[in-house]
C-alpha cells in the first residue's frame, strides 16, 4: 500500500487514527488500550453487559466469584513484567498455597503450580483498565464485518475505521465474515473446547484452596475467598462438558454436584448457584502467529484461536497487533 508523502504541517492536520474492536475479552481490550494509549480513537463492541469475555465475574451477596479463567500464568517476557505490574497494582497475588491433587476414595498429593497468580479484584475490572481510554460499547451485537466497517444486527453502520480488529472465539467470528472470504476460510480449521463452570457451596471436605481432580468429569475447585469460606467454583473437564454440551442447566448442575460428592466423600448434598457454560473454553487448534490480517481491506483477527490457548497468548495476540500499527502509522501492515 503507497501512501503518498505529507508535509509535517499536514500530517498535524490529519485526523486521528481509528480502529473498531468486536469483543472486550484478554486480546480486544489489550489490544484496545495500547491503540488508545499511542493516541487512536478506539471504539470496542461486546454482546454481553460489561467487558472481561472469559475474565468476567459473576456477583454474589458478599463479593464477587471468577467463573472464567481461575489463573493467570506467564511463561516467557513481556507478559511476567505485565503480571508483576499487576501484582504492584493490587490486581493479582502469587498463587501461594499448594494444589491438592486426587479424590476421596483413593489418595490426595500437594502440586506446587509455578508462576501461577490468583486475582484479587474482579477480572472484569482489571479488563476494563486495559480498556484505558477506549469507549466501550456493551450489549452491542455485530452482525458483519466489511472493509473499515462494522455493521450491527440493529442495522447501525460505524465505519470510516483505519482497522477492524475481530477478538471473538472464532466460531463466533466466521457467522461475521461473509464479506471476507479469505480470512473465513482461514478459520475454518480452529476447534474449540467447551468447560462447564459451577459456583457452588458446601461444607466438608478437605482443607485446601485449589483442589484438582483425579477424574475425568470434574477438572478443577477454587475456593472464591471474597464471600466466605464455603462457596467454590467448580470447572468440569472437557469430557463432562462435550457429554453434556446441549443438557438443561439443572440436569448438568445435578450431574456435577453428584460428581463432586463422591469425589470429595460428602455427606451433604452440595448447593448450585450457578451454573455456565464456556462453549468456547480452549482452542485445541489454533492459526499461529499473533494476528491473521486482510491487508487490503483492513481487518485483523486476534485472540486465542489465532495465538493459542491461555490468557497469556490472548493478551500477547492484541498487544503485538497494536504494536504493528502503531509502528506503521498510516501504513498499516495488517
Amino acid at each position: 500500500m503507497h501512501i503518498p508523502q505529507v508535509t509535517t504541517e499536514v500530517s498535524k492536520k490529519m485526523a486521528r487514527l481509528r480502529a473498531g474492536i468486536v469483543g472486550a475479552g484478554i486480546a480486544g481490550a489489550s489490544c484496545a488500550g495500547t491503540l488508545a494509549t499511542a493516541g487512536w480513537d478506539v471504539e470496542v463492541f461486546d454482546k454481553a453487559q460489561g467487558a472481561g469475555g472469559r475474565m468476567s465475574t459473576r456477583r454474589t451477596e458478599q463479593g464477587w466469584a471468577a467463573l472464567g479463567t481461575p489463573f493467570i500464568s506467564a511463561k516467557r517476557e513481556p507478559f511476567r513484567s505485565q503480571l508483576r505490574d499487576w501484582v504492584r497494582q493490587g490486581w493479582l497475588a502469587p498463587l501461594r498455597s499448594e494444589v491438592l491433587h486426587g479424590r476421596a476414595n483413593q489418595s490426595w498429593s500437594l502440586v506446587q503450580l509455578q508462576n501461577h497468580y490468583r486475582l484479587t479484584s474482579e477480572p472484569s475490572q482489571l479488563v476494563h483498565q486495559l480498556l484505558g481510554d477506549a469507549k466501550l460499547h456493551t450489549q452491542a451485537r455485530v452482525a458483519t464485518l466489511q472493509p473499515r466497517t462494522l455493521i450491527m444486527e440493529d442495522g447501525q453502520v460505524f465505519g470510516d475505521y483505519d482497522c477492524v480488529i475481530c477478538s471473538v472465539p472464532t466460531p463466533q467470528a466466521i457467522p461475521l465474515l461473509d464479506a471476507l472470504p479469505l480470512l473465513r476460510e482461514r478459520l475454518d480449521e480452529v476447534r474449540y473446547r467447551p468447560i462447564w463452570s459451577f459456583l457452588m457451596r458446601w461444607e466438608g471436605g478437605p482443607a485446601a484452596d485449589v483442589i484438582q481432580f483425579d477424574d475425568h468429569l470434574l477438572n478443577l475447585a477454587v475456593r472464591q475467598t471474597s464471600d466466605g469460606p464455603g462457596l467454590w467454583v467448580v470447572h468440569s473437564s472437557h469430557e463432562f462438558a462435550e457429554t453434556y454440551l446441549d443438557v438443561s442447566i439443572e440436569e448438568a448442575s445435578t450431574r456435577a454436584a453428584s460428581a463432586l460428592m463422591g469425589l470429595l466423600g460428602l455427606p451433604w448434598p452440595v448447593e448450585v448457584e450457578v451454573s455456565h457454560l464456556w462453549r468456547y473454553a480452549k482452542p485445541e487448534t489454533s492459526i499461529g502467529g499473533f494476528w491473521l490480517g486482510d491487508r487490503e481491506n483492513r481487518v485483523a483477527l486476534i485472540g486465542d484461536g489465532i495465538a493459542g490457548a491461555g490468557v497469556e497468548r490472548a493478551w500477547e495476540s492484541g498487544v503485538r497487533l497494536a504494536q504493528a500499527l502503531i509502528q506503521a502509522r498510516e501504513e498499516l501492515v495488517i
